[in-house]
């Protein structure tokens, strides 16, 4: 239990504080709370792996709290402490989404196995959720899906159709916003790791102290905070492919432990003595001139050749503009399905966006599609639309653009990551890449003339 955060409410003070010694005692860090009041106000701004409350609290019965717990966190595994007269609420309380229940006198045997126990059913929860995203097909347009009939574009899929069955490491270079992700997502769909995972790691993304354990896992005690082990993201994607995008991105520290992985087909997790033997596809994405990076010391030179036996360049959407209309429609199309309204586009329109030059490539059409399906105001996209919300937006002509000042907009964001997640403000946190005090902070701003956040 060393070093889990409990959130302890009791309105015993004798048993809160007895209690609290024995958590601390367990090498837990302890939020201990008479009141309930006091005990959300907490959890909004600190999380908490597991909690511990009593089923009869003062101005809040526990059932109410558990609700209330849960609506914040519907991760956070939750143990009522319960008189023996009260067992039949216990058990209500567990229909409601309660981990367990004690009885009082408590043994401090069972309350350390049942604290253990929950938390490490959520942390199993957490990783199991971890690698479902890691894996999730949903890559914008279909998994493998390139769409466009102009001549780069069918290049490029003859290039994936020789390219994927080699089984060899491929480096996929182009512009950001070109797709190369997806089309990594197409050489895996056609190679025969198809039906193993593709597990994405954002290079970029991760700190440079965490990258080795993310790739390679680490062993219980590697480090501080390393309760347990953990598996690294090349056994994840054992039998399948392992997307590296923006390669580039990759601290030098760590590239010759990534390349020993590529030249022998072995990792080690951090902390540990023991080699495991992985068969992993590495697909690897830039946007850097990954050459120019090596002759400037920023880029091994052995782990480039390693990674780029075979290279796939992506078009710029300038380069293939004879596909904007398709694209184009096949996009207006899925963000009227998301709004649930039909929408259609007016060929003047789709000429419009055809002469626009896309310097963001597909991710700046993708963004143009979602402001013409949001803000148009009828159900046929124009080309006055695409005049309004796409060519003039760097440089707005008065009266042009909606009224929409920073403040509206920062609520619409996050109202709309509440939506997506159904109401888990941590989770709508971590989509926004704010705290979940800052979150909170922000909802009850917005609950006061301008309507509230719910």
């Amino acid at each position: 239990m060393k070093g889990r955060r409990v959130l302890f409410v009791d309105d015993d003070a004798t048993l809160r504080e007895v209690l609290r010694r024995e958590l601390l005692d367990f090498g837990c860090q302890v939020a201990a709370f008479g009141a309930p009041g006091a005990a959300l106000e907490h959890v909004a701004h600190e999380p908490a792996d597991v909690a511990l409350i009593d089923l009869r609290l003062p101005d809040m019965d526990g059932l109410e709290l558990l609700r209330r717990l849960r609506e914040i966190d519907a991760t956070l595994p939750v143990v009522m402490l319960t008189g023996h007269g009260a067992v039949r609420e216990a058990v209500e309380a567990m229909r409601l989404g309660a981990h367990d229940f004690l009885t009082k006198p408590i043994s401090l045997e069972a309350l350390e196995h049942t604290l253990r126990r929950a938390c490490n059913e959520r942390d199993l929860l957490l990783e199991n959720r971890r690698l479902r995203r890691l894996t999730d097909t949903d890559a914008g347009l279909d998994a493998g899906e390139i769409l466009g009939e102009s001549a780069p574009v069918q290049a490029l899929r003859e290039l994936i159709a020789r390219v994927a069955p080699a089984d060899a490491h491929v480096l996929v270079q182009g512009e950001s916003g070109t797709g190369k992700e997806l089309v990594a997502r197409a050489i895996h769909a056609r190679s025969r790791r198809a039906a193993h995972p593709f597990v994405v790691v954002h290079c970029g993304a991760i700190p440079e102290n965490l990258v080795e354990s993310e790739l390679f896992g680490h062993e219980r005690g590697a480090f501080t905070g390393a309760e347990r082990r953990r598996a690294g993201l090349f056994e994840a994607a054992h039998g399948g492919t392992l997307f590296l995008d923006e390669l580039g991105e990759l601290p030098l520290t760590v590239q010759p432990v990534l390349l020993r992985a590529l030249q022998f087909g072995e990792v080690r997790a951090v902390g540990g003595n023991r080699v495991q033997r992985v068969d992993v596809r590495v697909v690897a994405a830039t946007h850097r001139d990954l050459l120019a990076e090596v002759h400037a010391g920023r880029f091994r030179e052995d782990l480039y050749y390693r990674l780029a036996p075979l290279v796939v360049e992506v078009p710029p959407l300038r380069a293939r503009k004879g596909d904007v209309e398709r694209l184009a429609r096949v996009l207006l199309e899925r963000e009227g399905a998301k709004l649930g309204r039909r929408l259609a586009i007016e060929p003047a329109a789709l000429a419009a966006l055809s002469r626009h030059d896309w310097p963001g490539n597909v991710r700046e059409l993708e963004n143009a599609i979602t402001r013409l399906a949001t803000l148009g105001a009828g159900p046929t996209v124009t080309a006055a639309d695409v005049e309004r919300f796409v060519i003039t937006r760097e440089k707005p002509v008065a009266g042009a653009l909606p009224t929409l000042d920073i403040e509206e907009l920062e609520r619409l964001a996050v109202l709309a990551a509440l939506e997506k997640h159904a109401g888990n403000k941590r989770a709508a946190a971590a989509e926004l890449g704010v705290s979940p005090k800052t979150l909170y902070s922000k909802l009850a701003r917005y609950a006061g003339p301008q309507g509230t956040a719910d």
